[in-house]
């Protein structure tokens, strides 16, 4: 039986390639002001590696309108 992760993880250069509104500075710009819980809301640390739940992230951009 396999198990699949239902959430897509991003890294923040993936992120700003996927997405061309956001910038890699821009992301790190979220996650050390973090503004409004997005490092709370968004990111996951593995290690030295920060990567961003991908529908968590859609989810705070459509509320920060």
């Amino acid at each position: 039986m396999t198990t699949e992760l239902s959430t897509k993880f991003l890294s923040k250069k993936e992120a700003s390639s996927k997405y061309s509104f956001l910038t890699e500075n821009t992301l790190k710009n979220l996650l050390f002001k973090n503004t409004d819980g997005f490092r709370d809301k968004v990111a996951r640390k593995l290690g030295r590696k920060v990567i961003l739940d991908e529908e968590a992230l859609l989810s705070y951009l459509n509320e920060s309108k």
